[in-house]
């Protein structure tokens, strides 16, 4: 029986080749197709998911995949499930335009619950994970320390704010409690993807908020929140790493981000 742990080994090293697809296409001229949903893919998108789904196939031959590219396995419903699940290229946008904040992004869920999660930024030379027996790490080049839990933060009106743009809210049941919270706050910006996370992770900014994420986005970030004392929740305060919404932030802060939501 394969230990969970292992599942951490082996997505640090696939990741290692992964980027060297990815890095093959960064900063070229590339075509920009738009899927059904009007989200932007390319071949690298496609490539990198390519290889982590034949890999993963020959390492666990009888583990379901979701990913964001080639879908689910046949017969995977994601309720109390485990999966894989990959996004080969988070922030094809920035991607697309030679911004160095995308990341390759690999998850594990065990019954329902996120456990594993690793998130590599191929361009900043910076990747963070976390495994059920392995605490939340940074490791930037051969320099590797773990991430720190969250201290108490502080309130509202004094914490740093990152979404991923305020034009996903604008069609939203949450668009005014989005105005007030970004209103409220001492500085917000539009760090999306799993870039903006990172700087959470880090201390440096207290809450991200994003709409319109899907489940290979959030499950390795509501690993990392969990092992470092933050929560992953919806605009009504329940544990969801699914989407369409996600608030990442200590619980203390989350509940206040989720008032001013939802306060008329």
């Amino acid at each position: 029986m394969r230990i969970r742990d292992e599942r951490l080994q082996w997505a640090e090293a696939k990741l290692i080749e992964a980027q060297r697809i990815a890095l093959r296409y960064f900063r070229t001229r590339l075509r920009v197709e738009r899927k059904p949903d009007r989200s932007p893919v390319t071949v690298a998108d496609r490539r990198v998911e390519e290889f982590l789904r034949r890999a993963l196939q020959r390492a666990f031959p009888a583990e379901a995949i979701v990913g964001e590219e080639f879908g689910r396995s046949p017969g995977l419903t994601l309720a109390r499930s485990s999966y894989w699940t990959i996004d080969p290229i988070d922030g094809t946008r920035a991607f697309s335009r030679g911004l160095p904040t995308w990341s390759i992004l690999v998850g594990y869920v065990e019954h329902g619950r996120p456990v594993m999660g690793v998130c590599d930024f191929p361009a900043l030379g910076v990747t963070v994970g976390v495994g059920s027996r392995a605490p939340a790490y940074e490791q930037c080049g051969r320099s590797r320390r773990r991430l720190p839990k969250v201290q108490r933060p502080p309130p509202l009106d004094d914490a740093v704010i990152l979404h991923g743009g305020i034009k996903w809210w604008l069609k939203t049941p949450y668009r005014r409690g989005m105005e007030r919270v970004v209103s409220r706050c001492f500085l917000e910006r539009a760090y999306g993807d799993a870039y903006g996370h990172l700087w959470v992770l880090r201390g440096r900014a207290d809450a991200v908020l994003e709409y319109g994420v899907k489940v290979w986005d959030m499950v390795p970030i509501a690993a990392l929140a969990r092992a470092t004392g933050r929560v992953m929740v919806d605009c009504s305060g329940r544990p969801c790493f699914t989407g369409p919404e996600t608030l990442v932030a200590h619980p203390a802060l989350a509940k206040q981000i989720v008032r001013t939501l939802s306060s008329t």
